[in-house]
């Protein structure tokens, strides 16, 4: 995995079952001074756990510090399928009523509301589609 194309964050491992190795994702230092820090995931007090699995997961030890990388290409994937996606369903939405189907304010918030709810069921019920197939790695600490 080449470290250049990849999210990096460091974790440390807490359990390892067969290839499955659960870890902490403590918080970024640099997230203090980050605008978007309280509503940022990573900046909660406990960090996150998460479970990867690696085929090499013998190599590993509990308690050992890694990098945890996520290629960039997901990431973009993710943000796509998270944000720009349902923002574009919403915009193009007002953009139709506006020009063909006139109605209130109150009416366009409710069916943007369901708009992105229709779509986040969707996703939601298509969970286990390859669609969603994000891989996270994680290497040891040179």
């Amino acid at each position: 995995m080449k470290n250049k194309d990849c999210n990096k964050d460091f974790g440390i491992i807490t359990a390892i079952n067969g290839k499955e190795i659960s870890l902490h994702i403590a918080q970024n230092e640099s997230c203090s001074g980050c605008a978007a820090a309280t509503l940022c995931e990573k900046t909660s007090n406990s960090g996150k756990d998460l479970t990867v699995i690696q085929n090499n997961a013998t190599e590993f030890q509990v308690g050992e510090k890694v990098s945890v990388l996520t290629p960039q290409n997901k990431v973009m994937k993710a943000i796509c399928l998270a944000f720009v996606i349902p923002t574009c369903l919403v915009v193009l939405f007002c953009l139709l009523q506006y020009f063909f189907f006139p109605l209130s304010d109150t009416i366009i918030a409710f069916i943007s509301i369901l708009i992105i709810a229709i779509y986040f069921f969707i996703l939601y019920i298509n969970r286990h589609k390859a669609l969603f197939n994000f891989s996270i790695f994680i290497e040891k600490l040179i």
